[in-house]
Order: structure tokens, then sequence, then C-alpha cells
């Protein structure tokens, strides 16, 4: 089920041209909510859905809702989630995209898409004409899934920009793809039903010059002058500083010489038919035919011509392998930067995702305090309301005590009073029987001398 967050965004977003939804988190659960808002909102142009760990079932819902709502869509960017987890996703997006007559960039780059995922990518450029902008960088599709590519782009005349860093893909199939792309963008301004079109009447007509076919590996070859070893070569494929060097020599048909009479030699390099397309030569065998031109040459402007011809192959093999090192270098930076960039950016989708549930349970527990706060404003009232009751009880009360403390304090001054007369009284009674003791024992000695006398008397 899609976030409220995310709902309430989309209805703020009606009418909109573009939808971003980056880092989002939006998930498989919230791709239901997108396809329905990509159906109803007409003016929809570009899509930006990086970063939401969407897999292979959220993208064949969201390529429903192209299908149904993606006429008008320009842009679509789905990277660094997780579209290749299974096949059935790319292959839903890509059956979409073979219709599709708007959509012109699409951003798949960092979705785990693998080779099994090259064959449905190879069949939408075959049948797509819209798409211009194409990035499959930091994916897996390997040989096989380049080999695909390939396939597909042979067919394709509108995509000028296709980026497939960091695919293990085959250097050859690199620089096949990169040929096809430079005639794309040299016959961009025809368009791609037109070239399908000037394609058809070429079939229908044997006797005039098809286009070159971008699978020969190679353009059409020109003649080359003699000073070849300060110029820049003639043949359009000469001079690029791929894996092959494109020129077709013939080791049986050799040059004319030239007599000394009719001044320098103007050997050329022998044009390839239209009708025969011959294999790429590599650089090895092109450079052990140059070194037998060059012994068995027939005379020495033909000798000068070949050496030139070997050191500028040299030259070029330099520069294929330092631009390769070059470009491995890049990449590898590139990788490193990618690799940064993306741990920062999860880090840093991780510390919104952190946020927000921090900021949802901050939410949450403002309700809860709000709450606590009212019933305490509750318990307030009530205590002061007790409080007022009491504090009138205790007026009561001390009233009543102030009238027994005067009345104890009469009562106890009477106490006192008494108790001063009791104590004279006892005073007077003790001093009056210590009075009556000291009488008792005068009489008691005078009765014993009394006795005493008698007793003597009565001796």
């Amino acid at each position: 089920m899609p976030a409220p967050s995310l709902l309430a965004h989309l209805d703020a977003s009606k009418d909109s041209a573009a939808l971003s939804l980056a880092y989002a988190s939006v998930g498989d659960d919230g791709c239901t909510a997108i396809a329905r808002y990509m159906r109803e909102n007409v003016m929809l142009r570009t899509l930006d859905l990086r970063g939401n760990n969407i897999r292979a079932d959220g993208l064949v819902v969201l390529a429903h809702g192209l299908r149904s709502g993606g006429s008008n869509m320009t842009s679509v960017c789905f990277k660094w989630n997780q579209i290749g987890s299974h096949p059935r996703g790319v292959q839903a997006l890509c059956d979409v995209l073979k219709d599709n007559q708007s959509i012109t960039h699409v951003d798949l780059r960092n979705n785990k898409i693998g080779a099994d995922c090259g064959p449905f990518v190879g069949d939408m450029l075959r049948h797509n004409s819209t798409v211009t902008h194409l990035d499959l960088s930091w994916n897996d599709l390997g040989i096989e899934g380049g080999k695909a590519i390939l396939d597909g782009m042979q067919a394709n005349h509108s995509l000028i920009d296709c980026q497939l860093s960091g695919n293990r893909i085959a250097e050859d199939t690199l620089h096949a793809i990169a040929f096809i792309l430079r005639r794309n963008r040299q016959t961009a301004p025809m368009g791609a039903s037109t070239f399908r079109q000037e394609r058809q009447m070429m079939a229908q007509d044997p006797g005039s010059p098809g286009p070159i076919s971008p699978t020969s590996g190679h353009a059409p070859t020109t003649p080359v002058s003699p000073g070849f070893g300060g110029t820049t070569p003639a043949s359009p494929g000469f001079g690029s500083t791929t894996r092959s060097v494109n020129m077709n020599i013939p080791s049986e048909a050799a040059p004319s010489p030239a007599s000394p009479k009719e001044g320098p030699a103007t050997s050329s390099l022998p044009a390839a038919t239209p009708s025969k397309v011959q294999p790429p030569v590599h650089d090895e065998e092109l450079t052990l035919k140059l070194l037998q031109r060059e012994q068995n040459h027939s005379n020495a402007e033909d000798a000068r011509f070949f050496g030139e011809v070997a050191e500028y192959i040299d030259l070029l093999q330099l520069d294929v392998a330092r631009n390769k090192k070059y470009r491995m270098d890049a990449e590898e930076r590139e990788r490193v930067v990618t690799k940064g960039f993306m741990e920062r950016e999860m880090r840093y989708a991780q510390e919104m995702r952190e946020l927000e549930n921090l900021l949802a349970k901050a939410k949450a527990e403002k309700d809860e305090i709000l709450h606590d706060c009212a019933y305490v404003q509750h318990e307030i009232d009530r205590v002061r309301a007790e409080k007022a009751k009491t504090v009138d009880d205790r007026n009561k009360m001390e009233e009543v005590a102030r009238a027994t403390s005067d009345r104890l304090r009469a009562d106890i001054r009477d106490a006192l009073t008494m108790k001063a007369d009791f104590e004279t009284q006892i005073y007077k009674t003790k001093r009056r029987q210590q009075e009556q003791e000291e009488e008792n024992a005068r009489l008691r000695t005078y009765l014993s001398k009394c006795k005493e006398d008698l007793d003597r008397a009565l001796r």
C-alpha cells in the first residue's frame, strides 16, 4: 500500500509537466499509484524515479502506466534501482518503448540488468524510432548482452547516444556500436522513417547504390596519396584508433611501376567494390602484408610509400594502446567516483529515511504530548477546584481552631490559677504535716521519758 505522503505528493502535482520522486523510498508498493497518476495526467513530460528500490514487478506496473498514459512523455529515469532483478521488468518496459512515439531519453544505469535482458533491449532498439539517448552504464550486460544490443542497433537510425560503461562488453562490440552512433549522428536530420523509406526504395531499385551497412565493420576506402607520412589519411576508417585498420590490400595485384621518365609514381590503395564486402584486416596481418610489399617493391616510391604506411600504423597502434589506457583509467575513475557518489546518495537517502522516521515519530510524540497536556490541564482545573474547596475548608477549620484555641487558653489560664492555688494549699498542708510530725516526735520522746519514769517508780 503506498505511503500517505506519496499519495499527497501525487495529488499536489496534478497537471504537472514533471514528476520527480528521487530517493522517495517508493518501492514496488508505490508504483501502482504512480502508474495511475501517469494515466490520469496527460500533461506529464518527464518522470524521475531514481533511487527508489523499484524491482521488476514495480517496473511491470509502471510499463502498463506508460502504455496507457505515456503518449506525451519525453524522458524517463529509473537509475539506481533494481529493475534487473528479473527479466520480465525490462521486457515489459521494452515492449512499451517499441511502439512509443514520444520518449527520447531513457536512463537505466546501475539497475543490475544482466545479459538475459540484452535481447529485449536489442529488439526494442530494432523497432523504436524515437529514443535518441539511452543510458545502460554500470549494469551487467556482458559480452552476449552487448552483441544483442549491437544486433538491434544495426536497424536503428535514431539513437545518437548510448552509454555502456561498466558492462564488461567486448571492445569490438563497443567499437561497432560507436560506429553506428556516429552514423546516426551524421544522418540524424534525415530521421529514421525517411531512412527506412529510402532503404525500401533502394531495395526495389537494384541499380542504385545502397547505404553502407554498419555490420561490415568499416567505411568505404578511398585512394591515398603517396605523401602519406605527414598527412591525414584520406580514408574515413583509416585514421580511427580502433582495434582493426580497415584497409584492403590485395596480395596479388601490386601497383604498376612508374618509369623515371613519367615522374613520381602515384600509387594508391584499391577501393573496395560495393558489391563485394571484404572482412576487416587485423593490425598484425596488415603490417605483415606491408612489410612484404616493402621487401618486394618494384621501385623506390613504392618502398617509401609502404614504409610510411607501416610507420603510421605503428603510431596508430601506440595511440590505440595509449587511448585504451586512458579509457581504462577514466573508467576506473568514473567507477570510483560513481561508487562514492552512490554511497553518498544511499547514505543521504538512508539519512533522509531516518529523518522522516524521526519526524513521524516526533509528530506521534507531539500528538501524544498534546493529548497528555489536555489531560494534565483537565487535572489542573480539577485540582484548582479542589484547592479552592480545601482553602475554604481550611479557613473554616482555622476559625474553629482559633475559637478552640482561645477557649483552651482561657481554660489553661484557669487551670494554672487552680494549680497555683492547689500548690499553695499543698505547701500549707505539707507545712502543717511537717509541724505535726515534729509535734508527734516530741510527744513520742515525752511518752518514752514518762514510761521510763513510770517504770522506775514502779520498781
